[in-house]
């Protein structure tokens, strides 16, 4: 992660009130530096993609429920992710994905026994691609680079 750095996510849950101001402020610094460079980006995301994801708090708290890795093409492949908060469900569609990335040293602080989406960086790289970045419970990443993304609400 780039912008919504773990460490500083841990530091705010420290028991130690001084730790949790320092990762406070340097929380907020980031994620100001993020939300700039998200708007310059954001339009050339689908509009029904963006529409879910801004109304669903950018899928903050909602359970990782399946991943689908589909090799599809040489050096290519389609990624689907199920996703749920509550009744809803959606499934997200990478396409033409060149990278996928689980950083998961743990499962000791996944929220109920079940890894939670908890923040989300979205960048275009120099080759006009996509990079999804998730921080899921505090200290597992999830890196995607892709062409395309979709949305659907699953059943």
């Amino acid at each position: 992660m780039k912008y919504y750095i773990r460490e500083y996510w841990e530091m705010m849950n420290s028991d130690n009130l001084e730790v949790q101001k320092i990762g406070e402020s340097k929380w907020i610094e980031k994620i100001k530096e993020y939300l700039f460079y998200f708007e310059t980006i954001k339009s050339k995301l689908p509009k029904g993609f963006l529409k879910e994801f801004d109304k669903n708090d950018w899928f903050h708290d909602f359970i990782i429920k399946d991943i689908k890795i589909i090799n599809i093409e040489k050096y290519s492949s389609v990624i689907e992710f199920q996703i749920s908060h509550g009744q809803i469900i959606y499934k997200l569609t990478f396409k033409g994905v060149s990278r996928i990335i689980f950083n998961i040293p743990t499962t000791k602080n996944w929220l109920c026994g079940m890894l939670n989406w908890g923040y989300t960086e979205f960048e275009i790289n120099n080759d006009n691609l996509w990079i999804i970045r998730i921080l899921c419970d505090f200290d597992c990443e999830i890196e995607i680079l892709f062409k395309r993304i979709s949305i659907n609400k699953a059943k």
